[in-house]
Parts: C-alpha cells; structure tokens; sequence
C-alpha cells in the first residue's frame, strides 16, 4: 500500500512552497522536514548548510493520493 505525503512549508521571507512524497513504507516527520528543508534551499539557491530558516506549516498524510485544487 502507497501512503502520500504532503509537505506544506516555507523559507524566512519566501513564499510558501509544497512538496509530495509517496512511499510504500511510513517515512517519519523528521525525515520529511529534512527533506523539505534541503529541497526548499536548493531550489532558492542556497547551500544545505545555510543558516537560512525554513518552516514547516503542515504535513498532511493519506493512503489516497493528495490533489490541490486552484481554484
């Protein structure tokens, strides 16, 4: 069974960003954060390393795929 994941967080003074990830096993909050975290840096041109702060806003968790509607 697939469990899905949706990350919602943000970078200090950046919009907010989300991120999915669906694994076949349960990944934990922690590793998600990470996750999230390093992707959020890479795509804003920062190191891992940075001392820039990213925040996490929710984690949202289903055995269904997760959608976001636009409209």
């Amino acid at each position: 069974i697939m469990i899905h994941y949706l990350v919602i967080g943000h970078a200090c003074d950046e919009e907010q960003e989300w991120q999915f990830t669906d694994s076949d096993k349960e990944l934990t909050d922690d590793f998600l954060e990470e996750k999230f975290r390093k992707c959020s840096l890479e795509e804003l041109g920062y190191d891992e390393d940075s001392s820039k702060e990213v925040y996490i806003d929710f984690i949202f968790k289903s055995n269904s795929p997760i959608e976001i509607n636009y409209g």
